[in-house]
């Protein structure tokens, strides 16, 4: 009589109570998913940019191999005619002093070839200390984001302890709520396994995410450097030709007296 309807209104605040935990589980499940469509989202938009970027990077690379090899030549010519320059002038003092700005045009030479050298070395070093930087950065958002997994683990857990001791509670109750409670059950280890497996899929998003933006970051930071180079390789060979024109006008005119 009076024993069994305290039981069922017990087994009723009971089941209120469990399908409040569930819908407290659904809401997170469909928080987590959210936030992986997210970082799907963001990884795919991004591909095409680095893409795009490391292709630049590459078209860059190659005209700088080719501004190098063009410079290589243009200092070898110039060696050459240097040669040939002492070689005609020797036996002749006027011809000894008309070849002293070849020296001068050397000194030159080697002045710009020292600049070039040093502007490389303080670009590798600047590249490293970026590069350094950011990984301690990444290192850091990992740690962060471990730290916040393992408390939704932790959380998780003692939502599921709470909900297994309300299932020991439910299962003593009269039999009229047996077939909810197998219902609710089957429910709450469905989206455990949901939340499970998309938990599992959040963390590694999230890094292959931070490291194509740190690649996109690196890259595109190489291709800023490999552009100022193929710039400054390019004004150094226009003053290795003119430096040149002056070492021809040289020759022609020691050939001439």
């Amino acid at each position: 009589g009076s024993g069994t309807r305290s039981k069922v209104l017990l087994a009723q605040r009971t089941t209120a109570t469990i399908m409040e935990k569930l819908k407290t589980f659904k809401t997170r499940y469909e928080t987590e998913r959210g936030l992986r469509q997210n970082v799907e989202g963001d990884i795919n938009s991004l591909r095409p940019l680095l893409d795009n970027l490391t292709l630049h990077r590459s078209d860059l690379e190659m005209q700088f191999e080719s501004l190098k090899e063009e410079m290589i030549d243009l200092k070898k010519n110039h060696e050459e005619e240097m040669k040939l320059l002492h070689t005609q002038s020797s036996g002749d003092v006027n011809v000894e002093v008309n070849a002293a700005p070849g020296e001068d045009l050397l000194k030159k030479l080697n002045a710009m070839r020292q600049e070039y050298e040093n502007i490389i070395q303080k670009n590798r070093e600047e590249v490293e200390s970026w590069y350094e930087s950011k990984m301690e950065e990444v290192s850091q958002q990992v740690h962060s984001s471990g730290q916040e997994l393992e408390s939704s683990n932790q959380q998780i857990s003692e939502l599921r302890r709470e909900y297994q001791s309300l299932e020991i509670e439910l299962q003593s109750q009269i039999s009229m709520v047996g077939s909810l409670q197998s219902n609710l059950e089957d429910t709450e280890r469905r989206y455990n396994m949901q939340l499970q497996q998309i938990q599992g899929m959040i963390g590694p998003l999230e890094e292959e995410l931070a490291s194509i933006r740190c690649e996109m970051e690196s890259q595109n930071e190489e291709y800023k450097m490999l552009l100022g180079i193929k710039t400054r390789l390019e004004q150094e060979i226009a003053q290795y030709r003119a430096l040149l024109e002056e070492g021809q006008q040289d020759i022609r005119y020691v050939l001439s007296h």
